[in-house]
Parts: structure tokens; C-alpha cells; sequence
């Protein structure tokens, strides 16, 4: 039994075995194939860059969706989410698969952080001067001494609850402008959990970088 890199499972055996004995088998196994099947995922996780193939999964809102690839000239090129998958039409989905998500991800990025900004911004009334989507790959979010924020597109990749303390984190440096324990006191009269998301980001930031 194999499983490939795009989680597809191959049983060989003799050309009579009978269905009934592959299905067989293959049932006895179902916990060992989910089990390699998460091992690869997480060693892709793990690996850095991705691979734009079927298979692969992308985060979008602390969610992994499936990405299925094709290549159709009828159709206009990019990429769709639609139904809970990724659809990426491409022809060289490595080179240029990359560079849709990229563009997909600031998109949603754009229309997120704004929005969600701005209904925080109006709760704590901390009012920034700008906002701008950075390509940052190890900072999430940064104010200027000017109180402008920047959020790398990264993070629209995380949960929800995640992003509102990254924003509220760079939202309160419009009052305090360090990382003082005074600082750390203003985030938690907000948001108590404030430490949970924190360590989730540093624990599975990793699985954002494309």
C-alpha cells in the first residue's frame, strides 16, 4: 500500500484478488491511512513553500480548504474558491499558482482587515490614521509612530479570533507605544484570552508562508 504526495491511496495486489478482499483490506487500514495522510500534511506544513497540486490544503480564516487543479484554455486562468475548495486553472501551477493565491489572499486581506479595523477601532476608540496589506512573511501586523497600521496578507489566513488580536495588539499601540506591562494590561482588559491566540500564532504561523 502507498499513499502519494497528493493523498491518493495505491493497493497492489494480484490481478484476481476479488473487490470484496481489496475493500476488505482497505478498511482494516483505514486508521493507518488517516494517520500517514495527516503525517504528510503536516511535513508539508512543515516544509516551507508549498506545492500548488491537488491535494494540497490553504488556509483561509483558520479553515484548510482542498485545492484542485486543471488546466482549461476555455476558462479564464487564476484562482476560485468556491464550495469550500480551491480551484486554481493553470498550466504551470507551480510558477503561477503561487502568484494567484498571493493576489487572492491580499484581495481578501483588503476587504477584511479594513472592515474589521474599523468595527474595533470604533469599540476601544482608538482611531488609526491608515491602513495598508503588507507581504510581510514573520510580522503580522506594526503602528508607526504616526498610528498607521499595516497587516501582512498572511493573516487572513489565520481564525478570526486570532486576527482581532493582532489588530487589537497594534490598535493599542496608538496608546501605548512599547511592549511595557502596561501595554499587556490594556490587550487583556479587552480581550482576557489575549495569550491563547498569541501562542496559536506562534505555534502555526508557519503554515502561512506560500
Amino acid at each position: 500500500m502507498q499513499i502519494t504526495r497528493q493523498s491518493d491511496v495505491i493497493v497492489s495486489v494480484p490481478y484476481f484478488t476479488p473487490t470484496s478482499e481489496i475493500k476488505s483490506f482497505i478498511e482494516q487500514k483505514y486508521d493507518w491511512i488517516q494517520k500517514n495522510i495527516q503525517r504528510q500534511k503536516d511535513e508539508q506544513d512543515h516544509a516551507g513553500e508549498k506545492l500548488y497540486i491537488s491535494g494540497q490544503y490553504f488556509y483561509y480564516l483558520g479553515i484548510p480548504y482542498p485545492l484542485e487543479v486543471f488546466f482549461r484554455q476555455n476558462l479564464p486562468p487564476g484562482l476560485v474558491f468556491w464550495s469550500n475548495r480551491f480551484y486554481l486553472n493553470c498550466n504551470d501551477q507551480q510558477a503561477k499558482g503561487k502568484s494567484y493565491f498571493i493576489e487572492w489572499y491580499k484581495s481578501k486581506a483588503g476587504e477584511y482587515f479594513p472592515r474589521r479595523v474599523d468595527s474595533l477601532s470604533n469599540e476601544l476608540r482608538l482611531q488609526p490614521r491608515h491602513i495598508r496589506i503588507t507581504s510581510a512573511q514573520t510580522r503580522w501586523g506594526s503602528c508607526s509612530g504616526e498610528n498607521n497600521l499595516a497587516f501582512s496578507f498572511r493573516l487572513i489566513m489565520a481564525p478570526q479570533a486570532v486576527i482581532d488580536y493582532v489588530i487589537i495588539h497594534e490598535l493599542m499601540h496608538i496608546k501605548e507605544k512599547n511592549h511595557s506591562s502596561q501595554f499587556w494590561k490594556l490587550i487583556e482588559t479587552v480581550m482576557p484570552e489575549y495569550k491563547l491566540h498569541r501562542h496559536w500564532l506562534k505555534a502555526h504561523g508557519h503554515k502561512f508562508i506560500l
